[in-house]
């Protein structure tokens, strides 16, 4: 039997069928991430969707812890310059090179580096960098000094998820597994909403280990300026004389809260310390609503929006 004629591809194509017909059920959304994670076709977000829904409890690897530890290499030395005084060390600067690198999309690197393709920027920001950690300062270009530079002395920063990049995966992995025909596509843009909503709820609540004693939780909300849904982590920065957070955004929704949650929700924006779930396209919570507790006096609170 054929792959695209098998019960299981049947089963997920009525699925389908049955968002782009107005028919809108979440199950079918999950359903679809799981029976298509290893068929991604490259495409990032629906595999770290698919993961998390997966492995829900405990998240070592990928696209969003990958961010969380970039994003801490980034920020760390302007803490370090705010409370400590202090300058950024080499290592500093190396590290910081390479995470901002890997956190900027190609419109940021063509105009940091003056027009340049990220390929370009690429090999002369890695040259560098090898120079820098083989202690050879001196053998530094001048245009390898001025990017890393711009790379090692500058806050760069982009989610790891978007809400349009995942509806788009989303679309192009039932295209590319034959589950969608293209001339019916524009129909799955209906469900659109539930799709990112899904994913909130999917990345709500499971828990994060770097690796290196820094862990956590993600948590879901819309307590931005924006009032948008977004999935965030609170990063305990150690070694100050003072506790230090940094609240980071690790996906950013197009989506006003107001528009897609409970009426229990409207006075708590969050991020929610309790468990969340959809009924009806709105995140409803599980459970009682449990307030936030007020950040301890004394500590620092950075967010990165």
């Amino acid at each position: 039997m054929g792959k695209n004629n098998s019960l299981h591809d049947q089963n997920l194509k009525a699925r389908v069928s049955r968002l782009t017909t107005g028919n809108l059920q979440v199950d079918d959304i999950a359903k679809i991430y799981i029976g298509k994670r290893n068929s991604s076709y490259g495409r990032t977000s629906f595999r770290e969707l698919a993961d998390f829904i997966a492995h829900p409890d405990l998240r070592v690897r990928g696209p969003v812890t990958d961010r969380i530890r970039d994003m801490r290499i980034t920020f760390r030395p302007l803490v370090d310059r705010a409370i400590k005084n202090e300058g950024a060390h080499l290592n500093d600067v190396i590290a910081r090179c390479e995470s901002n690198f890997r956190m900027a999309d190609d419109e940021q690197i063509s105009r940091i580096s003056g027009g340049r393709k990220r390929q370009q920027v690429q090999r002369v920001l890695s040259s560098a960098v090898q120079k820098m950690k083989n202690g050879e300062l001196e053998k530094l270009s001048d245009d390898e000094q001025d990017l890393a530079i711009a790379f090692g002395d500058r806050v760069i920063w982009n989610p790891a998820l978007r809400a349009q990049e995942v509806f788009d995966d989303f679309k192009y992995v039932l295209l590319k597994n034959h589950l969608l025909e293209m001339e019916e596509a524009h129909k799955l843009d209906q469900a659109r909403s539930l799709v990112v909503l899904h994913a909130i709820t999917v990345m709500h609540g499971a828990a994060f280990d770097l690796g290196d004693g820094m862990t956590g939780e993600l948590q879901a909300g819309f307590q931005n300026p924006d009032g948008c849904l977004e999935v965030t982590a609170l990063l305990s920065l150690e070694g100050y004389s003072k506790g230090v957070s940094m609240k980071v955004g690790l996906f950013w929704t197009d989506l006003q809260g107001v528009e897609f949650v409970d009426p229990s929700l409207m006075k708590h924006p969050g991020p929610w310390n309790f468990g969340i779930e959809l009924k009806d396209s709105l995140i409803v919570p599980i459970g009682d609503v449990i307030p936030n507790e007020d950040t301890p006096e004394g500590t620092a609170v950075i967010r990165v929006k």
